[in-house]
């Protein structure tokens, strides 16, 4: 709990033998509280308290409720043949909003069990799969929804496409953000 020095034991013996009814903070950062009778009290400088409320608490609370990775982190796989295994790097705190990249140097596959475990419902990734100069790669998916039912990639050499993964409480959706980006 935050600590503040505004109030001296005179302020909060006339504060304690008084009927407050409403209160506000002034410009200067002072608690003005306002008795029944109309006339106020000035319960001294709140702006510590406020402020390192605002500094230490807030942010603990916040932080300790969202991932880190709000804002999104960038995995770069590098050359992947077969299996896309994303458990070591990703986990149920830094998956939220990533962008996993990756060059396809043969046929890939992704299984449900390579994700994080246990996620929370409506968190989203996105991968971009480019083929290498090669081409011709494709993509297996197993355990996801797909939109349509099926889900190819684009073979031509060099070609980008980008994928959304989202797990909404119950399954995996899988679909195209776009395809054959140049």
């Amino acid at each position: 709990m935050a600590s503040f020095t505004g109030i001296t034991a005179a302020h909060a013996n006339d504060i304690l033998g008084q009927s407050v009814v409403s209160g506000a903070i002034n410009g200067s950062g002072h608690l003005i509280l306002t008795r029944q009778n109309g006339s106020t009290i000035d319960a001294g400088d709140f702006t510590g308290i406020v402020t390192g409320i605002l500094n230490s608490s807030v942010a603990a609370e916040v932080a300790a409720e969202l991932p880190a990775a709000v804002a999104g982190t960038t995995l770069n796989l590098g050359n992947v043949t077969g299996v896309i295994d994303l458990t070591p790097a990703l986990n149920i705190d830094n998956i939220v909003n990533a962008l996993v990249k990756l060059t396809a140097t043969g046929n890939l596959t992704l299984n449900i069990a390579d994700l994080p475990s246990a996620p929370r419902a409506n968190t989203m990734f996105a991968m971009r799969i480019q083929q290498d100069a090669t081409g011709g790669r494709t993509l297996t998916l197993t355990g996801f929804k797909k939109a349509y039912g099926q889900l190819t990639l684009t073979t031509a050499a060099n070609a980008v496409d980008i994928l959304v993964f989202m797990y909404d409480g119950t399954n995996w959706n899988v679909g195209f953000m776009g395809t054959d980006f140049k």
